[in-house]
């Protein structure tokens, strides 16, 4: 199972593919990476979107007002509708 290492944060995660081109978004930073996986072995990782680290996710107060807004106005909190509460 190839080892792949995040460029952007330094995370190393494993994906099970043997024969692998395209895109792949790291799971903790969140980063998007070109993936090149041949005969087992990781060619070629090329960063497309740099992700963003946890500790600066919680530091960084405009990114959660924006995923506030966005929780309150999706179905998912408030219910379907005509459900109560």
């Amino acid at each position: 199972m190839p080892e792949i290492t995040c460029p952007s944060c330094g995370y190393e995660f494993f994906l099970d593919e043997d024969e692998f081109e395209g895109e792949v978004q790291c799971p903790k930073c969140g980063a998007l990476l070109e993936v090149t996986i041949e005969g087992g072995e990781v060619k070629e990782v090329i960063l497309l979107e740099e992700g963003i680290e946890d500790e600066a996710w919680r530091e960084d107060e405009d990114i959660w007002e924006e995923e506030e807004e966005m929780e309150w106005e999706t179905e998912e909190f408030w219910g379907e509708e005509g459900e109560e509460y």
